[in-house]
């Protein structure tokens, strides 16, 4: 029996879009998964911006685009990302907490109970504050558009780059154990600098050149930023998780969204 491409298996992974059932995935699976993330991030993107473009040109407001687009995203990954960034913001405040420890193993044990503290309620409302308030400065349908693609394939660049070679797992098993060092750092990078390109288009022909060189470097930024923050979970949590490739996606997707909105406006 064939194994189904690997776009079909990132998709299940990643969404809650019916895939073919993709069972005895090895690392070698996970790999070339991960290679097809970006462009999930693109179709995704897509289909967000596709219905806040939608509603700007059917006479909606800019604010219930945005809000509808941040929606749909969020239907098509199940919520998943934001619970994976409410439970790294929660694992990372048990950090020198009396309650939990003050070592990585106390923080790991918090992030895996099924509550959600004060501080993943406080990340999963700031960060959607943030993606809807950019996706809302956008001035018409193609900028909310090309905005959406923006966000979207940056979290999922962050992803991709977090799970190179060298950097390790925090727990021996799970979601994050598959993942973890399993993509040749030549071939993050390579996707960085061709999303780079992409935005940079994308850019161009939305609001000229200066645009596009805007959200090219916007995006580069944006990856260098969750490089050094992922170096920082690694020191402190002993490595990457399921639930800190959740907050990857939407933190980055937040900043980056937030950058192209400074360029586009």
């Amino acid at each position: 029996m064939s194994r189904p491409h690997p776009l079909l298996v990132a998709a299940g992974l990643f969404t809650v879009v019916p895939m073919p059932a993709a069972l005895d995935l090895n690392r070698g699976d996970a790999r070339r998964a991960l290679a097809w993330l970006p462009t999930l991030g693109l179709l995704l993107g897509a289909c967000a911006g596709a219905v806040g473009a939608g509603v700007v040109l059917v006479g909606g407001t800019q604010l219930l685009a945005a809000v509808l687009s941040v929606v749909v995203l969020q239907l098509l990954v199940g919520g998943m990302h934001l619970d994976g960034l409410a439970d790294t913001f929660d694992g990372l405040a048990a950090v020198g907490s009396r309650k939990a420890g003050r070592d990585a193993a106390g923080a790991l044990q918090v992030m895996r109970q099924p509550d959600i503290g004060a501080m993943g309620v406080v990340s999963i409302g700031c960060v959607l504050a943030v993606q809807i308030a950019a996706l809302a400065a956008a001035s018409g349908a193609r900028s909310l558009f090309v905005l959406a693609l923006l966000g979207s394939l940056a979290g999922r660049l962050a992803v991709l780059v977090a799970s190179r070679r060298g950097v390790p797992s925090a727990r021996a098993g799970g979601f994050g154990a598959l993942f973890a060092g399993v993509t040749p750092p030549a071939i993050a990078w390579l996707h960085v600098v061709v999303g780079a390109g992409g935005v940079g288009a994308l850019g161009w022909w939305t609001a000229g050149a200066p645009a596009g060189i805007g959200l090219a470097a916007v995006l580069l930024v944006g990856i260098a930023g969750s490089v050094g923050w992922t170096r920082h979970l690694a020191r402190v949590l002993g490595g990457v998780t399921g639930d800190i490739f959740g907050a990857m996606i939407e933190v980055t997707t937040a900043v980056v969204l937030l950058g192209g909105a400074l360029v586009l406006t």
